[in-house]
């Protein structure tokens, strides 16, 4: 398992009982190996004079061999890296080398969320390429900050990096994580930012959601949850806009255009950073010197089972649920034999250049894939869908609708109270869920039936209806606050009413003030209406005859996000008294709030 949102991501798949007697699935990863048997320990210099840790295995043969790279905030040894994959590869005649990340594990420096990738990686790369058992090639496997890590590493050019494996990886920090939106997500930076800070491993409990919601100031609710001070999770709170330190993190055009290597990539429709996976292949594959060279594969798979293409490196079969959704037989790939294929073509030149189509996109719903050289392909088409309705929109006897064109201009309002906020962990067997909310495709009608969600659907559908690719919801608001959060997700919605969230993550947030961007905050004045772009984030989902597609819009979804206290003050300062926000949707002709989607064509046929 390898997660930048660790066991929250996990949450979200529900293998079933372990079924051992069965033989390994062909196309399933090989068994994992024992994690350190058989590594040299190995000391990286860096040009400041820190010093890196590493494990490295080798082939039995004679080298020099072809290196296969992982750098990992997780430990080099965690069972959250691909550590446990080393006899593969070494069984295949690679070198296999797994970094602990500056400041991370036993590696030296201080720890700084993603920002020495782009310093540090090549350095590691070139002093890879340049060792005695080292062929010289290099190539870089990983999936979430592992999988980030290639593409910052690559923009750097080092000599002898040959190619990239970047599973499941983000694209920016304000579009999650650690923010969404603007939006900062709490249970997530309380979580994670424990699991790469070694000194802190083992000092927390479990948080206590319901006492942290009154908690003041932000800055200091790593104290209050964890009776320690964790100082990645207070670096994010100093870094609210795009500053300095997300400079080396976020990509620039020129960036994308100095990558000069081949990519495959791994992602699912309920991966959590789905998103930040497709920016980026459509980034290279627009911009890159190795454009040519770009693959990507979406399959109906979470987080963690993305890189092994759907299938458990556990009990080596298929997984077959994701939440609340069963995967269809042919939802999966063979993800480590495809990769073995991509870095024998790429680093050791004994296989052909894949012959895969770029992109290669599963339809849940259809059991099928399509194939495309870019994206979105062209069998996906756009749709808007308006916000309209003859009533209140407000759960739980909503009247809003989603209707073909405007209607009459209406206006639907909500109290949002920091106090009493939507919550993201779902109960569960009487006990909240993770921190940050059992994620992906779970049943949420109970918890959205309150009258601070706003609900607009379509009828009944008479034809299926296929969304693959991203959704994005333009929507005329005004509050009396100066600050607040416009959180707006998805659902099918099924005759007998539940309402299966359709998103990889929670949901699609834009905190007010940062309405233009994460360059700089600007707050509303009282009382006025502004036009809000909410990226809802990429879909794959075929709502069946009889179901209903299902916008909701409310304005806290704690603690996937924390609370917009209404202040208008920095959040991660503010000791003031919470503020109730009344929030005011406008929709009809005059102030079009509409919601667009990229749906499957319907005469679209099957490629394969």
């Amino acid at each position: 398992m390898r997660f930048l949102f660790g066991p929250i991501a996990a949450a979200i798949a529900f293998v079933g009982p372990a079924r051992a007697e069965l033989p390994r699935h062909p196309d399933a990863p090989a068994r994992e190996s024992q994690i350190g048997e058989g590594a040299q320990s190995v000391s990286i210099p860096l040009n400041d004079g820190t010093t890196l840790a590493a494990d490295l295995y080798l082939p039995d043969s004679a080298g020099p061999h072809p290196v296969i790279l992982e750098v990992t905030p997780y430990g080099r040894r965690s069972t959250f890296s691909f550590s446990g994959e080393h006899a593969f590869w070494t069984g295949h005649g690679y070198a296999f080398m797994v970094v602990d990340a500056r400041g991370t594990g036993a590696s030296g420096g201080t720890h700084t969320f993603m920002a020495d990738a782009r310093h540090d990686g090549p350095q590691i790369v070139e002093w890879v390429a340049g060792q005695p058992w080292s062929s010289g090639n290099v190539g870089m496997r990983g999936s979430s900050y592992s999988g980030t890590y290639p593409i910052q590493t690559a923009i750097g050019r080092p000599r002898g990096l040959a190619c990239i494996s970047p599973n499941a990886n983000f694209q920016s920090g304000f579009d999650g994580p650690p923010f969404l939106g603007g939006a900062f997500m709490q249970g997530w930076a309380l979580g994670w930012t424990l699991r790469v800070t070694p000194a802190l491993a083992g000092k927390a409990g479990p948080v206590d959601y319901d006492k942290l919601i009154s908690h003041r100031p932000l800055l200091t609710a790593d104290l209050a949850a964890h009776g320690v001070e964790v100082p990645v999770y207070r670096q994010f709170l100093e870094h609210q806009t795009s500053d300095n330190m997300w400079a080396d993190v976020h990509l620039s055009l020129e960036d994308y255009r100095r990558i000069n290597v081949p990519a495959l990539t791994f992602t699912g429709w309920y991966d959590t950073t789905l998103s930040g996976s497709i920016a980026n292949y459509r980034a290279m594959r627009g911009l890159a010197a190795s454009a040519d060279d770009q693959w990507i594969i979406v399959g109906p798979w979470d987080h963690s089972g993305a890189s092994e293409g759907g299938y458990s490196r556990d009990t080596g079969q298929p997984i077959d649920r994701i939440g609340a959704l069963a995967v269809e037989s042919r939802g999966y790939k063979p993800g480590q034999r495809m990769a073995r294929e991509f870095f024998d073509w790429c680093l050791k030149g004994t296989a052909r250049r894949p012959a895969w189509p770029s992109v290669q996109m599963f339809v849940p719903g259809q059991n099928r894939w399509i194939e495309a050289e870019r994206l979105p392909s062209p069998l996906v088409k756009s749709r808007k869908l308006f916000l309209g309705g003859s009533g209140r929109a407000n759960a739980i006897s909503s009247k809003g609708l989603l209707e073909a064109g405007p209607g009459q201009n209406a206006l639907d309002e909500y109290t949002h109270d920091p106090a009493n906020p939507v919550r993201s962990d779902l109960p569960a067997n009487g006990h909240r869920g993770q921190a940050g909310g059992l994620l992906g495709p779970v049943d949420i009608s109970h918890q959205l039936a309150r009258p601070d969600v706003l609900t607009y659907a379509t009828p009944p559908l008479t034809t299926p209806l296929t969304l693959l690719g991203n959704a994005r919801l333009s929507i005329y608001v005004r509050a009396d606050v100066p600050d607040f959060d416009i959180v707006a997700l998805l659902e099918d919605v099924a005759p007998n009413g539940t309402a299966i969230r359709l998103d990889s993550g929670w949901a699609g947030v834009l905190r007010a003030r940062y309405r233009g961007g994460s360059g700089g905050l600007a707050l509303l004045k009282p009382g006025e209406t502004v036009k809000f772009e909410v990226n809802l984030g990429e879909k794959g989902h075929t709502l069946r005859v009889g179901h209903r597609l299902r916008l909701s819009v409310f304005s806290s979804a704690y603690p996937f996000i924390s609370v917009n206290p209404g202040t208008g003050n920095d959040i991660a300062t503010d000791n003031a008294s919470p503020r109730s926000a009344r929030i005011t949707i406008l929709r009809g002709s005059s102030y079009p709030s509409a919601l667009s989607l990229e749906v499957l064509e319907p005469r679209a046929q099957p490629s394969k």
